[in-house]
């Protein structure tokens, strides 16, 4: 997949992202992508050879391995990242489209401005457009855009920090004897999890990435969340 076209436009959000925006980037890149591409997806194969189960009964370790991982944690993991992502891909996108038209006013009120001095237009230049400040120039529509992917953000990511621990049964722990118990197994049926421990690691390593990631969203809301009525 070409995560780098995600890379890049995400980043594309830096230019109007306060101080903690920053630190969201950069956080968002570092642990969600070196964690998930780089580490977790050696640890998490995501098909049965993670699982052995004492039973020849047809069928019974597929049944157990689906009730065991409903879906594969690094497939779940990429969609939650992609769906974040997206938040920032839109507004990176508005912003685009906005500021072409934005620049052209912002130049054509200074063409006017020079007519009347002409001595200005010579260290005139054309002034940057970020969308978390609020001037008379700047339309505050960018504002209220970046303020509401911010919220998208975060509400993705509580939304999928709450669906991964109700999706697993084994919610912080990966144990390392799994007992199933379901049609058609004949009875109570023991399955052996392969590297319980590093996939625990893993799993609550995502848990504190996205701890994270919620708290930076929360904290540059409330740096901003001043100015909305403003907007």
């Amino acid at each position: 997949m070409g995560w780098h076209i995600v890379q890049k436009l995400v980043e594309g959000t830096g230019a109007h992202s306060t101080i903690v925006g920053k630190y969201w980037i950069t956080a968002f890149f570092v642990l969600r992508f070196l964690l998930v591409i780089s580490i977790a997806k050696a640890s998490w194969s995501g098909d049965q050879g993670d699982m052995v189960c004492n039973t020849l009964s047809p069928g019974c370790k597929n049944v157990c391995f689906n009730q065991f991982s409903p879906i594969s944690p690094i497939r779940y993991w990429f969609f939650q990242i992609l769906s974040v992502s997206l938040a920032s891909i839109i507004f990176s996108i508005y912003t685009t489209h906005k500021l072409a038209l934005v620049t052209r006013a912002i130049r054509q009120k200074k063409k006017w401005k020079a007519a009347e001095k002409e001595k200005e237009k010579k260290d005139d230049k054309d002034e940057e457009v970020v969308a978390t400040k609020l001037k008379s120039d700047h339309p505050p529509k960018l504002f209220l855009a970046y303020f509401f992917m911010v919220v998208l953000r975060l509400a993705i990511e509580i939304a999928f920090m709450v669906g991964q621990y109700f999706l697993y049964t084994y919610k912080f722990i990966v144990p390392e004897l799994w007992q199933c118990r379901h049609w058609p197994c004949p009875g109570v049926v023991d399955c052996f999890v392969s590297r319980p421990k590093e996939k625990t690691i893993m799993l609550c390593s995502f848990y504190v990435t996205g701890c994270i990631m919620i708290v930076l969203n929360i904290i540059e809301l409330y740096h901003i969340g001043g100015n909305v009525a403003k907007a």
